[in-house]
């Protein structure tokens, strides 16, 4: 990477699923056109595109939440911008009549598939915790011992003796 280029604020995760999402709106509009001819295939394009975007929007705003780095104020502004554009949107183009409901949903379906195939088959998050600090670990990661194996609490204790 040089030095003008600046490192992306999504992690692994939220790249392998956008990459899913675009990929299975593409898949899904290939689908449509062949199947369901031009219209239809417009409609789930449309879908489709809105899918990525909502997507990485959404991946932004919530960053931003997270990190709590500056004013959230301004992102919130845009999460709620979001919203409206998304509806309004959708709604501009079933008025028009440009695309069917039907077809826009096909297209939008492309978001859940597309994080289910990210996240089954994307890359996964970095374990923070795998330097074997035993401080650092996890709950799921306490040490076990055999409850079925361990001596009575009462047997060679002289401070349980009569």
């Amino acid at each position: 990477m040089s030095e003008t280029e600046k490192p992306s604020k999504l992690d692994a995760p939220m790249r392998g699923a956008l990459v899913g999402v675009i990929g299975s709106a593409v898949v899904l509009t290939i689908g449509s056109f062949a199947l369901g001819g031009p219209r239809f295939g417009i409609g789930v394009a449309i879908g489709g595109a809105l899918a990525p975007l909502n997507l990485w929007v959404f991946a932004q705003v919530g960053e931003a939440f997270l990190s709590r780095r500056g004013n959230t104020a301004p992102w919130a502004v845009i999460a709620t911008l979001k919203l409206a554009l998304l509806l309004g949107g959708v709604w501009l183009i079933l008025r028009s009549g440009i695309a069917s409901g039907l077809s826009l949903i096909v297209g939008y379906g492309a978001l859940p598939i597309g994080i289910t195939v990210g996240t089954l088959f994307g890359p996964k998050p970095p374990d923070d915790f795998a330097d074997g600090d035993p401080k650092r670990r996890s709950f799921g990661d306490a040490p076990r011992k055999d409850v079925l194996k361990a001596r009575p609490a009462d047997e060679g204790d002289p401070s349980n003796e009569p």
